[in-house]
C-alpha cells in the first residue's frame, strides 16, 4: 500500500473506531467519566418537588434523587456531583430523550404511550385522577353519585372544569362530562385560585397533587372535597430514564426498593407521623 495513503486511512479507521466507542457509552459510564449526575425536578408538584417559602427546592422525589445519588457514589466508589435542573410538564420527556438529563423524578404517570420514548423506573407512588370542588358542590358534581339525567342537567348549567395540559388527567375525566366547558390552566395553584373565586366549578388532576397544593397554599381543607372519593384511575409514578439504560435503571430501581427509601417514604407520607399524611391505595 502507498505509504502516503496508509497514514490517512489509519487515521480514518481510528476516528471511526473512537466515534463508535463514544456512541456506545452507557448512562452509567458517562456519569462515571464526567463525575456528574444530571437530574430534573419540577417546582409545582407538591409534595414531590416544589419550591418552599425560602425558594428552595424540596419534596419526596427531591429526597429520592439525593438517595439515588448517595447509592450511586457507593457503587462507583467515587464522588459524583449532583446537578438538579428544573423541568416543566412540556419538556420533561424531551430533556431525557435528548440526553440532557440522566433522570427526572417528580410526579410522572407511567403509560404505555410514554414508554415509546423513554424508560421508567419501578413505581414509587400510586395515586389517581380526581376533581377538586368546593364542599358545597360535592354531591352535585360527584360523577359516581350522578345519573345520566343529572349529568345532563349539570352540563346545561355550563360547569367549567380546569385541567393542566400535557397530563393524563384531561383525557381520563373529560368523557365523564362531555358537554362541560374545559379550560386549560397554567398550574394547580392558579386552578385552585380560580376555583375559590367561582370562575371554575372543578379542577382535575391527580388527587395527591391537588391536596398537596392546598397544603402548600395553607388553604382550609374543609372548604374543598375530592370527587369521587375513590379515584377514577390509578396512576403509577416513576422516574423518567433514558431508553435502554439497563445498568442505570438497576441502580435507580434498587434504590426505590431499598429499606432506606421505605424510611424516606414514611417520613413524607406515613398517615400518623409523615410530613404529608396520605393513605396508600392498595
Amino acid at each position: 500500500m502507498n505509504q502516503k495513503l496508509a497514514i490517512p486511512l489509519l487515521s480514518l479507521i481510528l476516528s471511526v473506531g473512537f466515534t463508535g466507542y463514544a456512541a456506545a457509552e452507557t448512562v452509567l459510564e458517562q456519569i462515571e467519566r464526567t463525575g456528574v449526575l444530571r437530574a430534573g425536578v419540577r417546582t409545582d408538584a407538591v409534595p414531590f418537588s416544589y419550591l418552599n417559602d425560602n425558594g428552595e427546592i424540596e419534596g419526596y422525589s427531591v429526597d429520592l434523587i439525593r438517595l439515588i445519588h448517595g447509592r450511586l457514589e457507593e457503587k462507583l466508589n467515587q464522588p459524583i456531583r449532583l446537578e438538579m435542573t428544573t423541568v416543566t410538564l412540556q419538556d420533561r420527556f424531551e430533556q431525557v430523550q435528548k440526553g440532557n438529563l440522566d433522570l427526572v423524578c417528580e410526579a410522572t404517570s407511567i403509560t404505555a404511550e410514554r414508554e415509546n420514548g423513554v424508560d421508567f423506573s419501578t413505581p414509587f407512588f400510586v395515586t389517581g385522577i380526581q376533581m377538586l370542588v368546593k364542599t358545597e358542590n360535592r354531591d352535585r358534581l360527584d360523577p359516581t353519585q350522578l345519573s345520566e339525567t343529572d349529568i345532563s342537567t349539570v352540563s346545561l348549567e355550563r360547569v367549567t372544569i380546569g385541567f393542566l395540559e400535557s397530563t393524563t388527567a384531561d383525557s381520563e375525566l373529560r368523557p365523564v362530562y362531555p358537554e362541560a366547558q374545559w379550560e386549560a390552566v397554567p398550574s394547580r395553584a392558579e386552578g385552585i385560585r380560580r376555583l375559590q373565586a367561582g370562575e371554575l366549578q372543578g379542577i382535575v388532576s391527580d388527587g395527591i397533587l391537588l391536596l398537596g397544593q392546598l397544603w402548600k397554599d395553607g388553604s382550609d381543607r374543609q372548604n374543598f372535597q375530592l370527587v369521587p372519593s375513590q379515584p377514577l384511575t390509578f396512576e403509577n409514578y416513576g422516574c423518567i430514564l433514558p431508553m435502554n439504560s439497563r445498568e442505570w435503571s438497576r441502580v435507580v430501581n434498587s434504590t426505590i426498593a431499598s429499606p432506606e427509601n421505605t424510611t424516606l417514604w414514611n417520613q413524607w407520607f406515613d398517615t400518623n407521623q409523615g410530613r404529608f399524611p396520605y393513605r396508600k391505595f392498595e
